[in-house]
C-alpha cells in the first residue's frame, strides 16, 4: 500500500472540506441549501457509486463471495455494537446521551467517505465490498440505532424507514453482479460520472455543516477528546485484530479496517434532530472526528495495512 496515496487523498478531502466551510461562512450555501444537497447526495451520487461498482466489476464474483462479505460485515457490526454499548458506560456518559454516543461509536461515515476512499486506496473491488457493508449498516442503524437515539422511550418502529436509497442500491448492485448483461458504455459512463460526484459533494456538505459551528464550543467540549480516539483508532484496531486471522483477502480486510476508522456518520446528527436527541453533541462529534480523521486514517493504514 502506498501510504503517500492515502495521505494525499485525505489532504485532498480536507481541502474540499475547507471549501465547504468557506461556502457556509460567505453565505453561498445556507443551512437549508446544505440539507437539500445532503438529500441529493444520498439519493443520487452515492447510489450511483454503489451501482457503478457492480457494473464495472471486472473480477468473477460468486454468490459465495457476496455472502462471505455480508457475513464478515455482520461480524464487523456485531463487534462495533459491543464496543458502542461498552464505551459510554466506561466513560460514565450521562444516561440521556448514552444511546447517542453508542450510535456515534458504532456507525462511521461509510457512505460519504468510506466507499470513495476505499476505492481510491484498494480499487474497484473495494468499492463493491464497501457497498455491501452498507446493507448491515442500514439494517442496524434504522432498527436498533433509532432505538438508541430515541432513548428507548417507546418510539414505535416503522419498517419503512429501512427502505432507503443506499439500501436499495446495495441490493440492486448484488443483483447486477449476477445478471448476464453487458451494459452499454453510455450507461456505465453516465452512472460512473454521477458517482464520481460523491466525494467533492460530500466534503462540501460536511464542510458547510462545520461552517455553522462555533469552533470555541467544540474545542471546550472535553468529552470529544475522549471519544474521538475510540471512534478513529480503537474501532479499526479492534476490527483488524479480530478479523485478520479469518479474512484472507487483503482487499476485504483493508476495506473493513478503513470503514471501521471512518469519522462519525453524519446521518447520526440528522436522526438526532428527528428524534429529539442531543443535536449539538452529535454535530460536534461529527465535526471533530472528521477533522482528526485526516491524520488518523493514514496512520491506521500505515501501521496495520502497509505490509
Amino acid at each position: 500500500m502506498d501510504i503517500k496515496l492515502v495521505l494525499d487523498k485525505m489532504l485532498t478531502m480536507l481541502l474540499m472540506l475547507i471549501v465547504g466551510v468557506i461556502a457556509a461562512k460567505t453565505g453561498v450555501v445556507d443551512a437549508e441549501g446544505n440539507r437539500r444537497l445532503s438529500r441529493y447526495a444520498i439519493a443520487v451520487p452515492q447510489c450511483a457509486t454503489i451501482l457503478a461498482s457492480a457494473m464495472n466489476m471486472q473480477s468473477d464474483v460468486t454468490a459465495g463471495t457476496v455472502l462471505g462479505v455480508l457475513g464478515v460485515g455482520c461480524v464487523m457490526y456485531a463487534l462495533l455494537l459491543a464496543l458502542g454499548v461498552l464505551m459510554p458506560r466506561l466513560a460514565r456518559i450521562p444516561g440521556k446521551d448514552r444511546g447517542l454516543y453508542s450510535v456515534l461509536t458504532i456507525f462511521g461515515n461509510v457512505g460519504f467517505m468510506g466507499i470513495p476512499l476505499a476505492g481510491a486506496i484498494f480499487g474497484s473491488d473495494a468499492v463493491f465490498y464497501a457497498a455491501l457493508l452498507v446493507i448491515p449498516f442500514n439494517l442496524l442503524l434504522f432498527t436498533f440505532g433509532i432505538r438508541l437515539i430515541s432513548g428507548g422511550t417507546g418510539e414505535r418502529f416503522d419498517w419503512r424507514r429501512m427502505i432507503n436509497p443506499a439500501l436499495v442500491s446495495s441490493v440492486a448492485a448484488v443483483v447486477i453482479i449476477f445478471l448476464p448483461v453487458t451494459w452499454p458504455s453510455p450507461v456505465t459512463e453516465a452512472v460512473t460520472a454521477i458517482g464520481d460526484m460523491i466525494l467533492p459533494l460530500s466534503m462540501t456538505i460536511v464542510g458547510a455543516s462545520l461552517g455553522e459551528q462555533k469552533l470555541r464550543d467544540v474545542l471546550l467540549d472535553w468529552r470529544l477528546y475522549l471519544f474521538a480516539p475510540v471512534r478513529l483508532i480503537v474501532a479499526p484496531v479492534l476490527l483488524w485484530a479480530c478479523l485478520r486471522p479469518f479474512v484472507t483477502d487483503p482487499t476485504l480486510l483493508g476495506t473493513i479496517t478503513v470503514a471501521a476508522g471512518m469519522p462519525c456518520a453524519a446521518v447520526a446528527a440528522m436522526l438526532s434532530i428527528q428524534y429529539g436527541a442531543n443535536e449539538k453533541l452529535a454535530t460536534r462529534n461529527v465535526f471533530m472526528t472528521t477533522l482528526l480523521s485526516v491524520g488518523t486514517i493514514p496512520l491506521v493504514c500505515w501501521v496495520l495495512l502497509a505490509r
